[in-house]
């Protein structure tokens, strides 16, 4: 069981189950989860998906921030300087 209700996604969740991130515009993206082997990796068509997201939601400066933290990456961006990245997840 997984709580998808927070804020925050858990970093090996989205390690293990994310198959494909497809930008659709700028600072939005469109993710398809996979829960059980990879048969074949055929293109989706995500620009124009034929089922609403399973899920959506934002990713701000102060989770991105606390993601380079704890990943040890380098803090090269400012707040001034950041959008907001809106995600769709899709099954």
């Amino acid at each position: 069981m997984v709580d998808v209700s927070t804020p925050k996604i858990s970093d090996e969740l989205v390690e293990e189950f994310v198959e494909v991130v497809t930008p659709v515009e700028d600072y939005h993206y469109r993710w398809k989860l996979n829960f059980g082997e990879i048969q074949e990796r055929g293109r989706y068509d995500f620009l124009h998906p034929e089922s609403p997201p399973v899920l959506s939601f934002t990713i701000d400066f102060e989770m991105a921030r606390q993601y380079r933290k704890e990943n040890e990456l380098p803090p090269q961006f400012r707040r001034s300087s950041w959008n907001d990245l809106f995600v769709e997840v899709y099954l």
